[in-house]
């Protein structure tokens, strides 16, 4: 059994760094640690190690912007060798599960263009196509969910 916690955001940084910013040192500070309102989420084993993360904060879906109630999903990460065991989905779906305590109406997230069918299998659809930027280097797919049903 997976267990999914609500974390200070330094305990997830390096297992974010490692996963979705290997070329920066370990420790260093990565987007969205400034963001006093996001909430960090980890997957812990029984000794406490985080296995996987993502955070979430409240902010406007940019495609939706009509939208109430809507949160955007950033730095999903799992550990090495812990791929295809349900921690990703166990991380997702207690961020829905947080969100949707919060009274959030739609999460929203730009994923990597390799894990839109791990996004797809757990409710998100695409918007748009794939897409590259001064903040995503490489190509990114913008995805939602609805969470009112």
């Amino acid at each position: 059994m997976i267990r999914v916690e609500v974390v200070d955001e330094a305990r997830t940084r390096e297992l974010r760094r490692a996963v979705l910013r290997p070329d920066r040192p370990p420790g260093a500070p990565l987007p969205g640690d400034e963001l006093a309102d996001a909430v960090h989420l980890a997957a812990l084993d029984d000794d406490g190690v985080v296995l996987g993360t993502c955070f979430v904060y409240p902010e406007a879906c940019p495609w939706r912007p009509d939208r109430s109630g809507a949160w955007h999903l950033r730095q999903m990460a799992t550990a090495e060798g812990q791929r295809g065991r349900g921690v990703g989905g166990a991380v997702l779906s207690a961020a829905v599960d947080y969100v949707r305590g919060q009274g959030g109406q739609l999460l929203w997230c730009n994923a990597r263009a390799t894990a839109v069918e791990f996004y797809r299998g757990h409710g998100l659809a695409t918007y748009g196509s794939a897409f590259t930027d001064e903040r995503h280097p490489i190509p990114h797919l913008r995805m939602w969910r609805d969470l009112r049903s």
